[in-house]
Order: structure tokens, then sequence, then C-alpha cells
């Protein structure tokens, strides 16, 4: 799946999930969610296969609910949710979309 389907489906997966893509995070990445194991690590043949961690579900829903006061598309709530994932800070053109 690509990062753009992976970041719209957070609301239908387990708890403790991630989603992993390969970098660059792009909204057109290669993605997938996985859960964490028992001891909270993540399958090694996904680290192998070139996924990095791109973030936490629980964390990707608190992003969507932050930028959905905003006037905007899906790509460019995914944009929100990429940029804080690769800069671990919201982006400045995001105070600038309309209110919605």
């Amino acid at each position: 799946m690509q990062l753009l389907d992976a970041i719209f489906l957070v609301g239908q997966m387990p708890e403790q999930s991630v989603i992993y893509t390969r970098e660059p995070f792009q909204l057109s990445s290669e993605a997938k969610i996985v859960q964490f194991g028992k001891d909270d690590t993540v399958v090694r043949h996904d680290k192998e296969e070139g996924f990095v961690y791109f973030l936490e579900a629980e964390l990707v829903t608190e992003l969507l609910e932050m930028i959905a006061s905003k006037r905007s598309s899906r790509e460019t709530k995914a944009e929100f949710v990429c940029h804080y994932a690769t800069w671990d800070a919201y982006p400045a053109w995001a105070s600038d979309l309309e209110d919605a």
C-alpha cells in the first residue's frame, strides 16, 4: 500500500500499530502497518526489507484531528503528517490554511 493510504487507515488499525515506510516520506512511498510484538519490537524482516519507522497510529490520529479543523485536501492532510514525521515539528504552512 502507499503511505497516503496507510495514513488514512489509522482508524482501522489495531492498538499498538505503527506505520513503516520507505524513505523518503512521500505520499506514494510503499508502506505497511505493523503491530508491535510482545517485547515492543518490530519484526526484523521489515527492517531488512528497507522499511523504516514512520509514526505510531495514535500519533497519526492526533495529527489528523489537529488538521481536521482546517480546509484542506486529503493529500494536504497527509503531507502535514509526513512533515511532522520527518521534522518532528508542524509545518509553517499549516497556519496559512483556512479554517473549515
